[in-house]
């Protein structure tokens, strides 16, 4: 038995007119309801589908950026272990260098105060017999616009 249902509507001033539309019978609104609901379903497994595949991109996309950070900390570590290792000897060798200018410093003045110019000539003149050179004894060489002199023969 069919079952019909009136829509009214105004068409105009004051007529009114109506259709009359057959309701859908109980075995044409089961299947409507079981197409619509496979058809949910469906989608649903093809939306679950994207996202699996959505989700391993996400995956192979975050593990790669996880794989590019800790390069680059193993990276960042081994240089700033070079660079600690750079200052420590630095400051090793600046340490020696402060050693040894305290060293040649110490040995100048004990040099300074050990060797009086004084007593060292009178040593060699009256100990040792030396004496001041003559005039005839005297070379001079003259110099051309070089600051070196090789000496290819014996000097008289």
């Amino acid at each position: 038995m069919a079952q019909f249902q009136t829509y009214y509507y105004a068409d105009g001033n004051a007529v009114r007119r109506y259709d009359a539309v057959a309701l859908p019978t109980r075995e044409d609104r089961a299947r409507e309801l079981y197409e619509q609901q496979e058809m949910e379903r469906r989608a649903r497994l093809r939306a679950h589908r994207k996202a699996k595949r959505v989700n391993r991109r996400y995956t192979m996309a975050l593990m790669m950026g996880v794989v590019l950070m800790g390069a680059f900390f193993v990276a960042y570590v081994h240089i700033q272990n070079r660079i600690t290792t750079s200052m420590n000897n630095i400051s090793r060798l600046e340490k020696q260098i402060a050693t040894l200018k305290t060293e040649n410093a110490a040995a100048k003045s004990r040099i300074s105060t050990t060797a009086n110019l004084g007593r060292i000539q009178k040593v060699a003149m009256k100990d040792l017999g030396m004496v001041y050179a003559n005039s005839d004894q005297i070379v001079y060489y003259t110099i051309d616009d070089e600051d070196f002199m090789s000496q290819y023969e014996e000097v008289e």
